[in-house]
């Protein structure tokens, strides 16, 4: 159906996502080395920049953009950048089975958008799987059935996806004819991290810490593997989406479950009854999408 390069890629590209927020968890919770959030987006998003253009000169030997690609380049980069912010502010204090679980929900979303935005003949369809996805997000915000007490996170993480539709919405928009994804999506990263050097200003970053990341090896290694997995990843992805736009993000979304199932065995998480039937909700959600 499928040619053997397709499968590479986007296996590749699955087993990608499912480590970036194990390993990233890892970094932000080395004991006795607690790293925030904050110093660890600069080198995170830089290294995933670095990757990202490694990869993409690797396939397609140029980088080149015309001036106006690159405004939008830089809009969708500073989006990206804000997202991620609420995302790993999310990691650092959640379960990543859970914040992970969330961010799947990025496709439906898109999807919904998309539909509302172009007028497509599926919105019903979409409108569907959003409904049920959301109820998968409020049963994974649960933290105690008595008194219904919702983790904050969840919702954070929730609205890191909407950024990141929104970021998404306006790459595959305004992409012109004969201009690859690939190169796009590098001068995204790029200026992501920028954006997040920037941010570190005014949310008062301590330099020590981003010094401390590369005069600890134990500390470094798992942030170099985070960016190089998002940025390997994401360009992996986005070639995949050219051999195939329909069943690229499905396929993709198998790193869900084997997220889950890797945090509960190296992370030791324990989710409770109502977070294991969201996860089951949001997994539900992307099918329906699909098969509808």
């Amino acid at each position: 159906m499928f040619s053997a390069v397709y499968w590479v890629v986007i296996t590749l590209a699955t087993a990608s996502f499912a480590l970036i927020s194990i390993i990233s968890k890892v970094a932000l919770s080395r004991k006795g080395k607690l790293i925030s959030y904050k110093s660890f987006l600069p080198t995170y998003l830089s290294f995933s920049a670095l990757f990202a253009v490694i990869t993409t000169l690797f396939i397609t030997r140029s980088l080149y953009i015309n001036y106006n690609v690159v405004l939008y380049a830089a809009l969708t980069g500073f989006i990206y950048c804000l997202a991620a912010y609420f995302f790993f502010f999310s990691i650092e204090r959640e379960k990543v089975a859970i914040i992970g679980t969330v961010n799947g929900s990025q496709f439906i979303l898109l999807s919904f958008f998309s539909a509302l935005l172009f007028l497509h003949s599926v919105i019903i369809v979409d409108s569907i799987a959003s409904v049920v996805m959301l109820i998968g997000v409020i049963l994974l915000s649960v933290n105690s059935i008595t008194g219904v007490k919702a983790s904050k996170y969840v919702f954070l993480a929730l609205a890191a996806n909407i950024l990141w539709v929104i970021m998404w919405l306006i790459f595959y928009s305004t992409m012109p004819a004969g201009v690859s994804p690939l190169t796009y999506y590098s001068w995204l990263s790029i200026f992501a991290a920028i954006f997040s050097i920037l941010f570190s200003i005014p949310l008062r970053t301590k330099w020590r810490s981003i010094q401390r990341y590369f005069k600890s090896k134990d500390i470094i290694t798992p942030v170099v593997f985070a960016g190089f997995f998002n940025g390997f990843g994401t360009v992996l992805f986005s070639l995949a989406y050219i051999f195939n736009s329909a069943y690229s993000p499905l396929i993709s979304e198998i790193s869900l479950p084997a997220l889950v199932v890797i945090s509960f065995i190296f992370l030791k998480e324990r989710l409770r009854i109502t977070q294991i039937i969201g996860v089951f909700t949001v997994i539900l959600s992307i099918l329906l999408l699909f098969f509808l």
